[in-house]
Protein backbone atom coordinates (compact mmCIF):
# COMPACT_ATOMS: atom_id res chain seq x y z
CA UNK A 1 0.00 0.00 0.00
CA UNK A 2 1.36 3.41 -0.97
CA UNK A 3 1.88 6.04 1.72
CA UNK A 4 1.65 9.73 0.83
CA UNK A 5 2.55 12.29 3.51
CA UNK A 6 0.78 15.56 2.66
CA UNK A 7 2.32 17.57 5.51
CA UNK A 8 6.07 17.55 6.11
CA UNK A 9 8.80 20.16 6.44
CA UNK A 10 12.42 20.70 5.49
CA UNK A 11 14.58 23.82 5.55
CA UNK A 12 17.57 24.93 3.48
CA UNK A 13 20.71 23.08 4.61
CA UNK A 14 22.45 26.28 5.71
CA UNK A 15 19.71 27.30 8.17
CA UNK A 16 18.23 23.92 9.16
CA UNK A 17 20.30 23.42 12.36
CA UNK A 18 19.51 26.86 13.75
CA UNK A 19 15.85 26.63 12.70
CA UNK A 20 15.34 23.24 14.35
CA UNK A 21 17.11 24.43 17.51
CA UNK A 22 14.91 27.54 17.67
CA UNK A 23 11.66 25.66 17.07
CA UNK A 24 12.53 22.93 19.59
CA UNK A 25 13.05 25.57 22.27
CA UNK A 26 9.96 27.60 21.34
CA UNK A 27 7.60 24.62 21.35
CA UNK A 28 9.46 22.53 23.95
CA UNK A 29 9.43 19.47 21.73
CA UNK A 30 12.20 17.38 20.16
CA UNK A 31 12.62 16.95 16.43
CA UNK A 32 12.98 13.47 14.90
CA UNK A 33 15.25 14.68 12.10
CA UNK A 34 17.79 17.31 11.15
CA UNK A 35 15.25 19.41 9.28
CA UNK A 36 16.92 18.98 5.87
CA UNK A 37 15.57 17.42 2.69
CA UNK A 38 18.07 14.59 3.14
CA UNK A 39 16.75 13.80 6.62
CA UNK A 40 13.18 13.78 5.31
CA UNK A 41 14.19 11.32 2.59
CA UNK A 42 15.86 9.10 5.21
CA UNK A 43 12.67 9.05 7.31
CA UNK A 44 10.56 8.32 4.23
CA UNK A 45 12.72 5.32 3.36
CA UNK A 46 12.68 4.05 6.94
CA UNK A 47 8.89 4.25 7.34
CA UNK A 48 7.83 3.38 3.79
CA UNK A 49 6.59 6.81 2.67
CA UNK A 50 6.46 6.98 -1.13
CA UNK A 51 5.84 10.72 -1.51
CA UNK A 52 6.00 13.72 0.85
CA UNK A 53 4.70 17.26 0.49
CA UNK A 54 6.98 19.95 1.89
CA UNK A 55 4.94 22.84 3.32
CA UNK A 56 7.05 26.01 3.71
CA UNK A 57 5.77 29.02 5.67
CA UNK A 58 6.71 32.62 4.84
CA UNK A 59 6.95 34.22 8.27
CA UNK A 60 7.58 37.60 6.59
CA UNK A 61 5.99 39.01 3.46
CA UNK A 62 9.46 39.61 2.02
CA UNK A 63 10.16 35.85 2.02
CA UNK A 64 7.30 34.86 -0.30
CA UNK A 65 9.03 35.25 -3.66
CA UNK A 66 12.35 33.71 -2.62
CA UNK A 67 10.63 30.70 -1.04
CA UNK A 68 8.45 30.16 -4.09
CA UNK A 69 11.38 30.36 -6.49
CA UNK A 70 13.37 27.83 -4.41
CA UNK A 71 10.42 25.45 -4.25
CA UNK A 72 9.86 25.66 -8.01
CA UNK A 73 13.54 24.86 -8.64
CA UNK A 74 13.51 21.99 -6.13
CA UNK A 75 10.47 20.42 -7.79
CA UNK A 76 12.23 20.32 -11.17
CA UNK A 77 14.57 17.55 -10.02
CA UNK A 78 12.69 15.92 -7.13
CA UNK A 79 10.45 12.86 -7.47
CA UNK A 80 9.97 11.76 -3.86
CA UNK A 81 9.30 15.19 -2.36
CA UNK A 82 6.95 17.77 -3.86
CA UNK A 83 7.06 21.31 -2.48
CA UNK A 84 4.09 23.55 -1.93
CA UNK A 85 4.66 27.29 -2.19
CA UNK A 86 4.06 30.14 0.21
CA UNK A 87 1.99 33.30 0.59
CA UNK A 88 1.69 35.90 3.33
CA UNK A 89 -1.47 37.91 4.13
CA UNK A 90 0.51 41.16 3.91
CA UNK A 91 2.20 40.39 0.59
CA UNK A 92 -0.10 42.95 -1.06
CA UNK A 93 2.06 45.65 0.57
CA UNK A 94 5.06 44.74 -1.59
CA UNK A 95 3.65 42.74 -4.50
CA UNK A 96 0.58 41.49 -6.35
CA UNK A 97 -1.02 38.47 -4.70
CA UNK A 98 -2.92 37.31 -7.77
CA UNK A 99 0.14 37.59 -10.02
CA UNK A 100 2.30 35.59 -7.60
CA UNK A 101 -0.32 32.86 -7.16
CA UNK A 102 -0.72 32.74 -10.95
CA UNK A 103 3.05 32.43 -11.36
CA UNK A 104 3.46 29.52 -8.96
CA UNK A 105 0.47 27.72 -10.47
CA UNK A 106 1.93 28.03 -13.96
CA UNK A 107 5.17 26.60 -12.60
CA UNK A 108 3.58 23.48 -11.20
CA UNK A 109 3.07 24.40 -7.54
CA UNK A 110 -0.06 22.67 -6.26
CA UNK A 111 -0.65 24.45 -2.97
CA UNK A 112 0.46 26.92 -0.30
CA UNK A 113 0.76 26.77 3.48
CA UNK A 114 -0.80 29.42 5.72
CA UNK A 115 -0.10 29.54 9.46
CA UNK A 116 -2.18 31.93 11.57
CA UNK A 117 0.27 32.12 14.46
CA UNK A 118 3.50 32.51 12.48
CA UNK A 119 1.84 34.97 10.08
CA UNK A 120 -0.41 36.72 12.62
CA UNK A 121 -3.87 36.52 11.06
CA UNK A 122 -7.33 35.12 11.66
CA UNK A 123 -8.46 32.95 8.74
CA UNK A 124 -11.83 34.69 8.42
CA UNK A 125 -10.58 38.29 8.30
CA UNK A 126 -11.09 40.40 5.20
CA UNK A 127 -7.42 40.82 4.28
CA UNK A 128 -7.24 37.13 3.39
CA UNK A 129 -9.93 37.47 0.70
CA UNK A 130 -7.47 38.32 -2.12
CA UNK A 131 -5.44 35.19 -1.24
CA UNK A 132 -8.53 32.98 -1.27
CA UNK A 133 -9.82 34.49 -4.51
CA UNK A 134 -6.47 33.97 -6.24
CA UNK A 135 -6.27 30.37 -5.02
CA UNK A 136 -9.76 29.64 -6.35
CA UNK A 137 -8.94 31.25 -9.70
CA UNK A 138 -5.71 29.30 -10.15
CA UNK A 139 -6.81 26.06 -8.41
CA UNK A 140 -4.21 26.29 -5.64
CA UNK A 141 -4.83 24.22 -2.50
CA UNK A 142 -4.42 25.93 0.90
CA UNK A 143 -2.96 23.89 3.74
CA UNK A 144 -3.92 25.67 6.97
CA UNK A 145 -2.31 25.18 10.33
CA UNK A 146 -5.38 24.61 12.49
CA UNK A 147 -5.80 24.64 16.26
CA UNK A 148 -3.23 24.89 19.03
CA UNK A 149 0.47 25.52 18.34
CA UNK A 150 2.86 24.68 21.19
CA UNK A 151 5.10 27.64 20.37
CA UNK A 152 2.29 30.08 21.19
CA UNK A 153 0.67 30.45 24.61
CA UNK A 154 -1.76 33.09 23.34
CA UNK A 155 -5.26 32.84 21.86
CA UNK A 156 -5.71 30.22 19.15
CA UNK A 157 -6.33 32.10 15.91
CA UNK A 158 -7.28 29.28 13.51
CA UNK A 159 -10.18 27.74 15.42
CA UNK A 160 -12.79 25.41 13.92
CA UNK A 161 -15.43 28.13 14.20
CA UNK A 162 -13.31 30.71 12.36
CA UNK A 163 -12.28 28.18 9.72
CA UNK A 164 -15.82 26.94 9.12
CA UNK A 165 -16.85 29.81 6.86
CA UNK A 166 -13.57 29.87 4.96
CA UNK A 167 -13.64 26.22 3.95
CA UNK A 168 -17.15 26.65 2.50
CA UNK A 169 -16.07 29.37 0.05
CA UNK A 170 -17.07 28.29 -3.43
CA UNK A 171 -14.25 26.59 -5.30
CA UNK A 172 -11.67 26.88 -2.49
CA UNK A 173 -9.76 23.64 -1.84
CA UNK A 174 -8.44 23.40 1.71
CA UNK A 175 -6.56 21.02 3.97
CA UNK A 176 -6.90 21.61 7.71
CA UNK A 177 -3.91 20.25 9.58
CA UNK A 178 -3.93 18.19 12.76
CA UNK A 179 -7.27 16.40 12.19
CA UNK A 180 -9.10 19.66 11.58
CA UNK A 181 -7.71 21.64 14.54
CA UNK A 182 -5.11 20.40 17.02
CA UNK A 183 -6.56 19.63 20.46
CA UNK A 184 -9.92 21.16 19.51
CA UNK A 185 -11.47 17.99 18.15
CA UNK A 186 -14.89 18.40 19.81
CA UNK A 187 -15.20 21.77 18.06
CA UNK A 188 -13.99 20.17 14.82
CA UNK A 189 -16.94 17.79 14.93
CA UNK A 190 -19.31 20.65 15.75
CA UNK A 191 -18.17 23.21 13.16
CA UNK A 192 -16.19 21.38 10.47
CA UNK A 193 -17.49 17.84 10.06
CA UNK A 194 -19.06 17.37 6.65
CA UNK A 195 -17.61 20.58 5.16
CA UNK A 196 -15.67 20.45 1.85
CA UNK A 197 -12.33 20.72 3.68
CA UNK A 198 -9.88 17.84 3.91
CA UNK A 199 -8.31 17.04 7.30
CA UNK A 200 -4.74 15.78 7.58
CA UNK A 201 -3.38 13.63 10.40
CA UNK A 202 -0.20 15.66 10.99
CA UNK A 203 1.09 15.57 14.58
CA UNK A 204 -1.84 13.45 15.70
CA UNK A 205 -0.13 10.42 17.23
CA UNK A 206 -1.74 11.28 20.59
CA UNK A 207 -5.31 11.04 19.25
CA UNK A 208 -7.31 8.36 21.08
CA UNK A 209 -8.80 5.50 19.00
CA UNK A 210 -12.38 6.57 19.73
CA UNK A 211 -11.66 10.18 18.80
CA UNK A 212 -10.02 9.08 15.56
CA UNK A 213 -12.96 6.84 14.63
CA UNK A 214 -15.45 9.61 15.44
CA UNK A 215 -13.57 12.20 13.39
CA UNK A 216 -13.30 9.89 10.38
CA UNK A 217 -16.94 8.82 10.63
CA UNK A 218 -18.36 12.32 11.12
CA UNK A 219 -16.27 13.98 8.40
CA UNK A 220 -16.00 11.12 5.92
CA UNK A 221 -13.13 8.78 5.11
CA UNK A 222 -12.88 10.31 1.61
CA UNK A 223 -11.67 13.61 3.13
CA UNK A 224 -8.91 12.45 5.49
CA UNK A 225 -5.27 12.67 4.37
CA UNK A 226 -2.19 11.08 5.90
CA UNK A 227 0.29 13.63 7.24
CA UNK A 228 3.08 13.62 9.81
CA UNK A 229 4.38 17.17 10.40
CA UNK A 230 7.88 15.64 10.15
CA UNK A 231 10.36 16.34 11.71
CA UNK A 232 7.99 16.73 14.67
CA UNK A 233 6.44 13.28 14.29
CA UNK A 234 7.22 10.28 12.12
CA UNK A 235 5.10 8.26 9.74
CA UNK A 236 5.38 5.22 12.00
CA UNK A 237 3.93 7.19 14.93
CA UNK A 238 0.93 8.46 12.97
CA UNK A 239 0.33 5.09 11.28
CA UNK A 240 0.31 3.48 14.70
CA UNK A 241 -2.42 5.84 15.86
CA UNK A 242 -4.56 5.15 12.78
CA UNK A 243 -4.14 1.38 12.93
CA UNK A 244 -4.96 1.24 16.65
CA UNK A 245 -8.24 2.97 15.82
CA UNK A 246 -9.69 -0.08 14.09
CA UNK A 247 -10.44 1.63 10.78
CA UNK A 248 -11.25 -0.65 7.86
CA UNK A 249 -8.62 -1.58 5.29
CA UNK A 250 -10.58 0.42 2.71
CA UNK A 251 -10.59 3.52 4.93
CA UNK A 252 -6.87 3.23 5.63
CA UNK A 253 -6.06 2.89 1.94
CA UNK A 254 -8.01 6.07 1.23
CA UNK A 255 -6.25 7.92 4.04
CA UNK A 256 -2.78 6.61 3.18
CA UNK A 257 -2.83 7.36 -0.53
CA UNK A 258 -6.06 7.36 -2.53
CA UNK A 259 -7.47 10.65 -1.22
CA UNK A 260 -4.19 12.50 -1.70
CA UNK A 261 -3.74 11.07 -5.18
CA UNK A 262 -7.15 12.43 -6.17
CA UNK A 263 -6.78 15.84 -4.50
CA UNK A 264 -3.28 16.48 -5.82
CA UNK A 265 -3.97 15.13 -9.29
CA UNK A 266 -1.17 12.58 -9.09
CA UNK A 267 -0.62 9.76 -11.57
Amino acid sequence: MELIDVHAHFFPDNIAPATIDFLEKEADIKAFGAGTAASLLEEMKRDGVTLSINAPVATKKEQVISINRRMIEFNKTSKEIICFGSMHPDFYQIGNIEEEISYIAKNGIKGIKLHSEYQSFYPDEDRLKPVYEACVKHQIIILFHAGVDFAYETEVKATPQRLSGVVKLSGLRTILAHFGSYRQWDEVMKYLSGTPAYFDTAYSAEVAPETCRNLVKSHGEDKILFGTDFPWQTAAMVKGMLERSGLSKDALEKIYCKNATKLLGLQ
